[in-house]
């Protein structure tokens, strides 16, 4: 879905209106509160005189709208709004920063920031995802992001960065976690959560944590410089290329973002990344998720 077949298939508000109830009501609408199958459709005017579309149920009476309960809820954007950032998010590579978003669809820069970060939390892995496998080898590796703090030298500004681990799949998808510092225990614990225990083969670079987390038969240390005498391939190669496009999009799109928030980010490339063959599929991909995913609370997006 780019930005040209998105505004031929859905021209107005109401086509827009009615493939959002369809991708959330594939078996028909069902009350938010009873659960009764059947709900009509409506037309209310609040105190602004515009008018709203909600369902009523046929047995409880609720009036609920169609986005209550979804990343939707509570928004004054139009649907096709919505859309149109939901397409620019999917389609672009190295990511789309808010004040982007904010010019394409003629918004407030606090309005697409929020929006952005509502679309990064449809844009999330399942938590019990898991990397790795029988026959299949996994890459493994830190990387530093953030910038320099002036007058405090390297080691200084090495302590300031955040750290990311890094867990690729060889021709396979990615996982890339904020983590407090490098030390064993912080990176074991991702790896626990996030790498299967029958993976038959872990690449990692040579830092000496690692040699107590895996077998030495299922262990490899790669050297980049081997691979110019090798045939085979030894190094971290494929991790060290996701990091460089997540940094690639961080410099020169977003250009500086809050450590918090920095997750969501790293879940948005990864989502992307795992889904590079599905390219066509991506908007009705997210548009489903938000069919699914509740509401983020407003603490949670702090701006």
């Amino acid at each position: 879905m780019n930005l040209y077949s998105l505004a031929k298939t859905f021209p107005n508000e109401e086509m827009a209106l009615a493939f959002w109830i369809k991708t959330r009501w594939p078996n028909g609408v069902r009350c938010l509160a009873c659960d009764h199958d059947k709900c009509y459709l409506i037309e209310t005017k609040g105190t602004t005189r515009k008018v709203y579309r909600k369902f009523e149920c046929a047995d409880c009476g609720l009036h609920f709208s169609p986005t209550a309960n979804t990343i939707f809820h509570d928004s004054h954007l139009p649907l096709t709004k919505w859309f149109m950032a939901i397409t620019l998010m999917t389609e672009a590579k190295k990511g789309i920063s808010a004040s982007q978003v904010a010019r394409h669809l003629g918004i407030t820069y606090k309005t697409a920031w929020h929006l952005c970060h509502r679309i990064r939390e449809a844009m999330q892995e399942p938590k019990s995802m898991k990397l790795g496998g029988e026959s299949v080898t996994v890459e493994i590796d830190e990387t530093y992001v953030g910038g320099r703090r002036r007058g405090q030298g390297v080691k200084g500004g090495k302590k300031a960065k955040t750290v990311v681990v890094g867990i690729a799949e060889r021709d396979g998808s990615i996982h890339l976690q904020r983590v407090k510092s490098s030390k064993d225990w912080h990176v074991r614990h991702v790896l626990r959560d996030k790498l299967d225990k029958k993976t038959e083969k872990v690449v990692t670079d040579g830092d000496s944590k690692y040699k107590s987390m895996f077998p030495k038969d299922r262990h490899v240390v790669g050297i980049h410089k081997h691979e110019l005498y090798k045939k085979n391939w030894t190094s971290t190669q494929t991790v060290e290329n996701a990091f460089s496009l997540f940094k690639r999009g961080l410099v020169g799109n977003y250009h500086q973002l809050s450590a918090d928030h920095l997750d969501r980010y790293l879940g948005e490339f990864c989502w992307r990344y795992n889904r590079r063959g599905l390219q066509p599929w991506l908007f009705n991909m997210t548009l489903e998720n938000m069919a699914t995913r509740k509401p983020l609370p407003y603490k949670d997006l702090i701006f």
